[in-house]
């Protein structure tokens, strides 16, 4: 009986990206983004998009409103990030609450305890700077959905060198 090999993440991640880079600014949902392969490849295709796929194409790869999309969309990446973010605040917040926060006091005297407390401590400053100063998932929505699409040569210009040609 012939064993099946399993599926390179690349494999899967180059199937993935074709797949949601035809579907253009529309993006996919799951079931069209995931195609044919198993929700464990689906997850590994996408982790593999996002660790060398953006990189080696200059392009994002978001899940926006419940569709995956390949952009550069200023407003899309704006919104795709903070919903991260949030999510990265809420897990740093559980984090300390379920395991940290509980130790016994003498813990606390422990050199990687008080790096893991002062980590989450610092994750969740800095999250709270970026809510304080507007920059939340429900500010970036609002954007995304305010803003009108511009056409791609909007935002180009040609750039100086800091000296005039003439």
């Amino acid at each position: 009986m012939a064993t099946q090999r399993r599926q390179a993440a690349h494999d899967t991640g180059e199937d993935i990206w074709n797949r949601v880079v035809r579907a253009r600014e529309e993006g996919l949902d799951r079931a069209e983004a995931m195609g044919q392969n198993t929700p464990a490849q689906f997850e590994r295709g996408k982790t593999w998009i996002r660790d060398h796929q953006c990189r080696n194409k200059k392009t994002g790869f978001v899940l926006v409103h419940g569709r995956y999309i390949a952009t550069n969309d200023i407003d899309m990446s704006k919104l795709y990030a903070s919903l991260r973010l949030h999510s990265l605040e809420k897990q740093a917040t559980r984090i300390y609450r379920c395991c940290l926060a509980n130790l016994p006091p003498e813990a606390h005297n422990d050199l990687a305890v008080m790096l893991l407390v002062k980590t989450c401590k610092d994750i969740l400053a800095a999250l709270k700077f970026l809510q304080d100063a507007g920059f939340s998932p429900q500010a970036a929505a609002e954007t995304a959905q305010a803003t009108p699409k511009a056409s791609a040569a909007t935002g180009r210009s040609r750039r100086s060198s800091g000296t005039e040609r003439g």
